[in-house]
């Protein structure tokens, strides 16, 4: 009898002993945590948007009939000029016109505002070439959504043809930095690399609403909390993007966040495509859960 007293006493104590950790360890994973992660995963398409509405204007620039036949046009709300000088072809993108600065900005129509002039320097073969490069010089300082942003480091090429026979660019971003100017706001940075493939309206060589672009690639950087980010679009997961669309409406990612108190590898970002232009999109923790968000 006294035996089994002493190994239930024993257990007892080995019981309290366990509950006793288990109560000094700090709660994990919890909601606010999570809040906060999607708020980084949010924050971290940022810069991703101001890469497809770099690269959006420059399509919707090099194949739009107007500026080709008149060497003026107005695309996504910015008045643009074709210049031709010796061997050299210039686009030239103002956002931000001289009789106007009273106006600090202009809405650019796809949910972003721009301002500043810079100009796409290609060789006079590149429109009708399938490979070519392409530099950017900026002639003002440069805003986007009021972040004065380095552009200086952007390159486009022209890869050549896909096995389906469409036009292939190659972006990169080296080193971007979108300074923060406003109180809580700190500054982004980031790179990417993205690969696109073009898919035109083949009733037409000019720019079409029926256009769109698939791409892959990878993004990386720091948000304006100071989390670090890593975004990777796989080729078998390509994000799309359509000309009637200013938000990319398909595709899958890997994202990995670090630098907070919680930090997740292999988030899944899943942009939802029933939802149409609304910029829904699916994201799942890792062995946790899903939740469906967008970007304002």
């Amino acid at each position: 009898m006294k035996l089994v007293k002493n190994i239930v006493f024993a257990g007892l104590v080995f019981g309290l002993f366990l509950l006793a950790q288990s109560c000094e360890k700090t709660p994990q994973n919890t909601q606010t945590d999570f809040k906060q992660d999607m708020a980084v995963v949010s924050d971290a398409q940022f810069p991703q948007q101001f890469a497809n509405q770099f690269i959006l204007t420059f399509f919707k620039s090099i194949y739009d009939s107007t500026l080709i036949n008149t060497g003026l046009s107005k695309i996504d709300s910015a008045k643009v000029m074709l210049n031709h000088v010796p061997d050299t072809l210039e686009i030239q993108v103002e956002y931000w016109y001289e009789s106007e600065n009273n106006h600090w900005h202009h809405y650019d129509g796809n949910g972003h505002f721009r301002m500043g002039t810079f100009t796409y320097v290609m060789d006079t073969t590149f429109l009708t070439s399938t490979t070519g490069s392409c530099s950017i010089l900026v002639n003002k300082l440069f805003y986007f959504d009021s972040l004065p942003t380095n552009i200086q480091n952007i390159s486009i090429e022209k890869t050549g043809l896909s096995d389906a026979g469409n036009q292939t660019f190659k972006a990169t971003f080296n080193n971007m930095v979108m300074s923060g100017t406003y109180t809580g706001k700190k500054t982004r940075t980031f790179s990417a690399t993205f690969n696109y493939e073009l898919f035109k309206d083949a009733s037409t060589p000019y720019s079409s609403p029926d256009d769109y672009f698939l791409f892959t690639g990878n993004i990386e950087g720091n948000t304006n909390s100071d989390y670090t980010f890593n975004i990777t679009i796989s080729d078998t997961n390509r994000y799309k993007i359509d000309y009637n669309c200013r938000y990319t409406i398909e595709g899958k990612s890997n994202v990995t966040i670090s630098g907070g108190p919680v930090f997740f590898g292999n988030i899944l970002l899943d942009y939802i495509t029933e939802d149409g232009c609304d910029n829904f999109y699916q994201i799942t923790f890792p062995e946790m859960f899903s939740t469906k968000s967008h970007i304002e």
